[in-house]
């Protein structure tokens, strides 16, 4: 097996990688296309960089009546794969709009789930706000029109267009690490971050995400979102809808600290917003109304 040391690993086979990660400051790597930037700006605490793209885990494969999504496919191989994934329109949608046709290209499933907040105070190396381990969320008394809405110690926004897709489409995940596997709701994911736990993704150390699990599609589905530009953004405000018989499950993001699962009944229930931040309000209001039709039988 390799020896862990500092630097970067290419492990050749998934025993190996997860052992290596089981080691303090091992970080799994997909496409790196956020992991380069957290290392740039000294987030986090990177001792060797383990590239899981020597694994064989890319890749969609239809598994009965499911849809299993490899944990290093690409955003690109997911819309090459719109024939298998036609009945899932709020991900091809998603996908989509996702980044841009080049770091489509790169990056991972994996890596667009559990990709960090783009909190500017979060990622800016001038700061070390409450997330990131000080004692202030910056945000609240700084520069927030485009932070979240649900009141707490860091109102950043998360910003995966996938999240919200798969959770409305009701996927799950399977996870891996030195101990074992384990699969749960993709939803279950996400964690709100508290004083002794400041993460918003519920990973145990040294655990990865293996594959992504769609049932059977829904009904109908839908992603809609609001950006700064056409082009590559991420979403200030983004929700998917999916409706199954008479039900409908909603998911936004934009407007939490993680994806949000929404009541249709009542959307806005506990975001009631900042006072930069409270146009969001209404463009979520905009967006659930939009999707509702869209998803109507």
């Amino acid at each position: 097996m390799s020896v862990l040391r500092s630097g970067y690993v290419r492990p050749t086979s998934l025993g190996e990688a997860l052992q290596l990660l089981a080691q303090p400051g091992a970080r799994p790597m997909g496409g790196g296309t956020d992991l380069a930037g957290l290392i740039d700006r000294g987030i986090g605490q990177v001792a060797t960089i383990v590239d899981l793209q020597a694994l064989a885990l890319g890749g969609i494969r239809g598994e009965e009546g499911r849809v299993v999504i490899g944990a290093t496919t690409t955003l690109s191989d997911l819309l090459d794969a719109q024939d298998m994934l036609a009945p899932y329109t709020a991900l091809l949608e998603a996908t989509a709009q996702a980044a841009s046709p080049l770091l489509r290209n790169v990056g991972t499933v994996a890596g667009n789930l559990c990709q960090h907040t783009r909190c500017w105070y979060y990622r800016g190396p001038e700061w070390t706000c409450w997330l990131g381990g000080g004692d202030t969320c910056y945000a609240q008394v700084g520069d927030h029109r485009k932070h979240g809405l649900q009141a707490g110690d860091c109102i950043s926004a998360h910003p995966s267009d996938l999240a919200p897709a798969l959770i409305a489409c009701a996927a799950t995940v399977q996870l891996g690490s030195a101990w074992g596997d384990r699969d749960i709701d993709l939803a279950d994911l996400y964690r709100r971050p508290t004083a002794t736990e400041r993460s918003l993704v519920d990973l145990e150390p040294g655990e990865i995400i293996l594959s992504v699990t769609l049932p059977a599609p829904p009904d109908s589905s839908v992603y809609l979102r609001a950006g700064e530009r056409q082009g590559f953004s991420f979403p200030l405000v983004g929700l998917a809808a999916a409706r199954h018989g008479e039900r409908v499950s909603m998911c936004a993001v934009g407007v939490a600290n993680t994806p949000h699962v929404l009541d249709p009944v009542d959307p806005l229930a506990g975001l009631d917003g900042h006072p930069q931040s409270a146009w969001k309000r209404t463009v979520l209001a905009t967006l659930v109304e939009r999707s509702l039709a869209t998803v109507a039988p």
